[in-house]
């Protein structure tokens, strides 16, 4: 049993030094050209998973040398790399918890696959930006380390109440079509009796 799975992927545009840091009882995967920040890592790659077409060869065979296991998909598939790697970890193995790093930025349909994964596979997502993860229904004190947070319903939810935040809500239906509760600030309780959202944690862009 693994206490995290983390999982790194591309785009690589966030700060992998900022975000991550080693822990125990951890398995780490590299997924394409996420391989890319784990070259540097003083610790085994437990795992690659992708068909590596966007990853340098070099850096390939760098890494390669330090992955305790490979698996090379074909690059005309019926899924994406993530989607796979999500499917053989439930699959494959025991764990607690799963940490995407990256699969945010980049290219839109691949964030919008990325949610209906989350969804399924119940995972958080982080990049230097945003944080993003999954509520199912009961009572959930949030934390938020950003300037905004959001909650979108991606199925619908029954009786919300969102308490402590700027904005606040009561008992309130909030649909898969409802964008009442974006760009909320501070920390709260969130509760509901039916459904599941999604916590999307975001700063601006810094242009400095």
């Amino acid at each position: 049993m693994y206490d995290k799975v983390k999982i790194f992927c591309g785009p690589n545009d966030y700060d992998f030094k900022h975000l991550y840091f080693e822990e125990i009882n951890e398995f780490i995967i590299g997924v394409d050209s996420g391989l890319e920040y784990l070259t540097n890592l003083d610790k085994p790659v437990d795992l690659a998973v992708g068909d590596f077409d966007s990853i340098n060869k070099d850096i390939y065979n760098n890494v390669k040398s330090k992955c305790k296991e490979i698996i090379r998909l074909d690059k005309d598939k019926n899924m994406t790399d993530l989607a796979f790697t999500l499917d053989h970890i439930y699959n494959n193995l025991d764990y607690n918890e799963i940490e995407v790093y990256g699969g945010i930025s980049g290219r839109v349909d691949h964030f919008l696959a990325n949610v209906n994964l989350i969804k399924k596979y119940n995972f958080s997502m982080r990049d230097d930006l945003h944080y993003i993860y999954m509520l199912s229904k009961g009572k959930h004190i949030v934390n938020n380390y950003k300037k905004y947070i959001s909650f979108f319903a991606i199925e619908d939810c029954y009786n919300l109440s969102i308490k402590g935040f700027k904005f606040q809500v009561n008992n309130y239906y909030l649909s898969t079509n409802d964008s009442l509760c974006v760009s909320n600030e501070g920390n709260g309780e969130v509760d509901f009796t039916k459904g599941k959202i999604l916590v999307i944690c975001s700063d601006d862009k810094s242009f400095t």
